[in-house]
């Protein structure tokens, strides 16, 4: 019986001792963030940070931690840094006791002896790691998100363990600084500061301070901090009045960076934006004013949906994005009046979510998450475009002012504290009981993909019909609108109400065209039979909605990639162009054009690049945003000698007024991939042009990527895979974009099985959205049976490749992985192009 007994202690022992790994694994295990947030509360910490001018000496640190504890316990500190075992507890006299404590897989063991029941500080030094301190010549900055606050602090680094943060910086006497607002609670990856040589400029809007740290020095540029101001205080007071609560948060401070590898973060009170979003060029388009506003209303959304009321755990991460990105459409609808903002939400969201779904790579919104070590990875196109999509329809259902009083509600219930989706959906389904919100979510957000809805005519019938393409019989309700059009221009405009697999109606006689999700509300792959998918393209010119054009642009394209419609789409497309005057169907229509260039032979391509050229002389398109799209898309992609030429003339005259400095830059790197001989003449003439040392640096960068020798190319490559080497992201994935261009075939065929299995590696020493670039850059262009074979190759040699890595390498490469067999297009009417040549000579030195 004692043997039995002894067995069973060991056992038990042995199950602690193996939970308690499990528990302390690296990173931060859900298993481990629950433990803490059952006995942990009240948390504050003081700070000081010593930052030194030069980036190549070390930040240090002192931390004094305190925290509520509801048991006498271990308790866990996360921390990646340098730490040299010195720690010290306080006891109620507030004197210090240096005691003994241990370090397991990146957490502090705070020992249970020193513990006690109610209040605890503790006080550490560090020194810290690099990471997410983002360091420059004369400047720093923080980014923490999601998981990156114990790279440079002692911390409990999980969102639902809110605490008050008091800093201090040791720094430069010259330098300003920033950090985040420290009034109210925050989650450690809210938490910021930035230091550095910077200009200032502080305001009052509505009687409200705001201040803008920023170190752009173009005059011209300086002078947008008005409009951005204005744009920050006009979502600042929709926001209030859509929500009912004041903004908590009093300082309103703004930092703008040079090469910020996001668009924004929303740390309260030091938001974090990029310089080429807010800053915009002098002859900016309504299309980037539109998404500079959008950007500043999606980061202040954050400060009531995430900052106000943070997630529990980042598996939810997406239910802060999805509502920052959903307001911000909301509140742009105000600001601008002329703009199609029913167009401007599907082609900001829900063409971009398409683009993922469509893919083998494609995710539940809602996914699970068991460290905070790969959370970096949720991060996508599907939870911050998708979401936006499925809250649009989620509010259709549930009625505007249902929804608005649900949202409202569950800010004040969960006031300065955290929440999850399922709370959420709890809130708004007691508001519309009778709109089915849990089973919307159930299918909507908790299932991947997407459906394919398919219409078709029999017999005095008309059948939309809705299929799971991973066949679990899924039923996507929505509603959307189709069109049917007669002959001698009758139409007929049916609602769609998809709450079952099928349905349909019944028409008087044949029609002779069929335009489906006719609104764009509706969400998913749209198709037709043949002989109605060969008619759409037709239909381009004489649909003068604008909204409807885009949205059968979009759908003819997607049928295209489906190999539905064949590529004399393109002359479609030219005639379109030629006509044009909507900006965003111009930028969509060009991308679209590109592609199917990109989808040509070697031989073909030139045509389709001088018909793009034609565009720029079309006197009914003379407009602004039509040149520099075009601009823009033939000066980073082009071919054909006489567009090259083109090129370099414009590049060479340095005076277009529709392009910046940077499209002169790109147009640099392309002139010299196709025509070596022109390197040194080329580049030494750019640089030359460049006024600031940060442009000068990133050229000297990424122009290394332009070498016509393939060896020096591969040096450029593997030296990418090395984290002190890109430090500026931006400058990484535009070095990595040049280094794949197409005419370095085959020799990019082998960044492929490097990339993926660096992919792992990629994504714990970059940004979050980093990996996802990266594998988006490199296989955006591949169009070779080798590359297909390589990525075949090593996904199958590894197959315990980890699943949301995969995903990223499975999105990236659909296109190359689902390549259809190529149709010969019709040259596109009244084009005066030019016959195609073969590239001139040089070009061709640059192919092996």
């Amino acid at each position: 019986m004692k043997r039995h007994l002894f067995m069973l202690a060991s056992l038990l022992c042995l199950t602690v001792l193996t939970a308690r790994a499990q528990m302390l694994s690296r990173g931060v295990s859900k298993e481990l963030a629950e433990h803490r947030k059952a006995m942990i509360s009240d948390v504050s910490y003081e700070l000081t940070f010593s930052i030194p001018e030069s980036p190549e000496q070390q930040v240090t640190g002192e931390a004094v931690i305190a925290f509520e504890l509801t048991e006498k316990a271990d308790v866990a500190l996360d921390f990646q840094g340098y730490f040299d075992g010195e720690c010290y507890v306080y006891n109620n006299k507030n004197k210090r006791k240096k005691i003994s404590v241990s370090y397991q897989n990146e957490h502090i063991i705070l020992p249970a002896k020193w513990m006690k029941t109610g209040g605890n500080k503790v006080a550490l030094s560090f020194g810290c790691l690099d990471k997410a301190l983002n360091r420059n010549r004369d400047y720093m900055y923080t980014l923490f998100v999601p998981d990156q606050a114990r790279s440079a602090f002692p911390c409990f680094d999980q969102p639902d363990l809110r605490a008050r943060f008091i800093t201090t910086l040791q720094m430069p006497t010259a330098w300003k600084a920033i950090t985040s607002d420290s009034r109210v609670k925050l989650p450690t990856y809210l938490y910021s500061f930035v230091a550095g040589n910077f200009q200032e400029k502080a305001v009052t809007r509505n009687g409200r301070n705001m201040r803008a740290l920023y170190r752009e020095t173009d005059p011209e540029k300086v002078a947008q901090l008005d409009q951005i101001f204005d744009d920050a205080a006009q979502a600042l007071s929709w926001m209030e009045g859509y929500t009912g609560i004041v903004c908590p948060f009093t300082d309103y401070g703004l930092v703008i960076l040079p090469n910020y590898q996001f668009g924004g973060m929303e740390h309260p009170g030091a938001i974090q934006l990029s310089d080429r979003s807010v800053f915009l060029e002098k002859n900016a388009t309504q299309e980037e004013q539109l998404n500079r506003t959008e950007l500043i209303a999606h980061e202040t959304a954050h400060l009531w949906f995430g900052d106000l009321v943070s997630l529990k755990w980042f598996e939810d991460v997406w239910t802060k994005e999805v509502f920052a990105n959903f307001m911000a459409a909301k509140i742009t609808r105000r600001q601008y009046s002329r703009v199609d903002h029913d167009l401007n939400f599907i082609r900001t969201y829900q063409a971009r979510a398409i683009a993922i779904d469509r893919t083998d790579g494609t995710h539940a919104i809602a996914q699970p998450l068991e460290n905070l070590n790969h959370a970096s990875l949720l991060y996508d196109n599907i939870i911050y475009d998708k979401a936006p999509v499925m809250m649009r329809m989620l509010e259709r259902m549930m009625g505007p002012a249902e929804m608005q009083n649900g949202l409202s509600r569950y800010l004040n219930e969960h006031y300065c504290g955290n929440a999850s989706w399922d709370e959420l959906i709890e809130t708004l389904d007691q508001e519309a009981p009778a709109a089915g919100v849990r089973q919307f979510s159930e299918v909507w957000v908790k299932q991947k993909g997407m459906p394919t809805i398919h219409t078709s005519y029999r017999d005095g019938q008309l059948t939309v019909s809705q299929t799971d393409p991973y066949g679990r019989g899924l039923c996507w309700p929505q509603k959307f609108l189709i069109k049917v059009i007669y002959d001698l221009g009758d139409t007929k405009t049916l609602t769609v109400d998809m709450q079952k697999p099928v349905e349909t109606f019944t028409l008087p006689k044949k029609p002779d065209c069929i335009i489906p999700n006719l609104d764009g509300q509706g969400y998913g792959r749209f198709t037709l039979d043949d002989e109605y998918v060969s008619l759409l393209p037709r239909r381009l010119i004489t649909t003068r909605n604008d909204l409807h054009r885009y949205v059968l642009e979009q759908t003819i394209h997607e049928n295209y990639l489906m190999g539905k419609v064949t590529p004399s789409y393109f002359g479609e497309l030219y005639r379109l162009m030629a006509k044009e005057q909507n900006p965003q169907i111009i930028e969509s229509a060009t991308s679209h054009m590109m592609k199917i260039v990109s989808d040509m032979t070697p031989e073909q391509r030139p045509t389709l690049e001088l018909c793009m050229m034609d565009l720029l002389k079309e006197r009914e398109n003379n407009t602004f945003e039509c040149r520099k799209s075009v601009l823009r898309t033939l000066g980073r992609n082009a071919t054909s000698p006489e567009v090259l030429d083109m090129t370099q003339r414009i590049w060479e005259q340095h005076n277009d007024p529709t392009l910046s400095e940077r499209d002169y830059m790109d147009m640099a790197y392309r002139l010299v991939i196709m025509r070596p001989d022109l390197r040194q003449q080329v580049f030494t003439t750019q640089r030359s042009r460049l006024k600031t040392q940060e442009l000068r640096d990133e050229f000297d960068y990424v122009s290394r990527a332009c070498t016509p020798d393939a060896a020096e190319r591969m040096a450029v490559f593997n030296s990418l895979l090395k984290p002190k080497n890109r430090i500026q992201e931006p400058w990484a994935i535009s070095t990595l974009r040049l280094l794949s261009s197409d005419v370095y075939s085959p020799e990019r065929d082998s960044y492929i099985e490097p990339s993926i299995l660096s992919l792992s590696y990629l994504q714990q020493t970059s940004g979050i959205f980093f990996p996802s670039k990266w594998m988006k850059t490199l296989m955006g262009t591949l169009k070779s049976q080798t590359a297909k074979s390589i990525v075949e190759k090593t996904l199958k040699e590894h197959p315990d490749y980890p699943q949301n890595l995969r995903n990223k390498v499975l999105e990236a490469s659909w296109i190359l992985m689902k390549q259809l067999p190529y149709v010969e297009p019709a040259k596109p009417k009244g084009t005066t192009s030019p016959k195609a040549t073969a590239p001139r000579s040089k070009a061709k030195k640059t192919k092996k």
